[in-house]
């Protein structure tokens, strides 16, 4: 089975964003079609084509970093399949603030609670859409430098990547 996995970059991408240029090669060694990842942020209709056009019995794995965590949303919203987990390290406050579709079945995302030591960037924390009874949301407050990929967050998000693919289909 397919595992195919598609990672965004925050704003400036490559370079205000090496972190997630790391967690993208970190997902890739465990067996996951990154693609081109980390994609930029703005590259929500790609990721799109890309799930819509994977195989029926796929895997789908999301993450994003800064406005790729905005973003991660926006992308399950548009996709018409089944996004089997979704990661976010530190959404801000200033992207996209759009709920969890129920078609997202696991979803994590680290965030900064402190609106002063990051002026609102890594702030926002994600929320389930109102008819949203599917999505297990798991969210983590972590105090660190925005956009958070700290190798902590990281070998979270790895393990809970390596059970969402190691869990049979259905």
């Amino acid at each position: 089975m397919a595992v195919i996995g598609r990672g965004m970059y925050g704003q400036f991408g490559p370079l205000t964003d090496p972190g997630e240029r790391e967690f993208s090669a970190k997902v890739a060694a465990l067996g996951v079609d990154v693609g081109l990842s980390p994609y930029n942020h703005y590259d929500v209709n790609q990721i799109v084509i890309d799930f819509n056009a994977a195989p029926a019995d796929a895997t789908l794995l999301l993450w994003g970093s800064s406005l790729g965590a905005n973003n991660a949303p926006i992308v399950a919203a548009y996709t018409h399949r089944i996004i089997h987990g979704m990661w976010g390290f530190q959404a801000s406050d200033y992207g996209a603030k759009v709920p969890i579709t129920s078609n997202v079945l696991f979803a994590h995302e680290v965030y900064n609670p402190n609106w002063v030591g990051t002026l609102g960037l890594g702030h926002y924390e994600w929320v389930l859409a109102s008819n949203n009874r599917t999505t297990n949301l798991y969210l983590s407050a972590r105090y660190s430098m925005h956009p958070g990929e700290t190798e902590l967050s990281q070998a979270m998000f790895l393990a809970e990547m390596q059970r969402v693919i190691d869990k049979p289909a259905g």
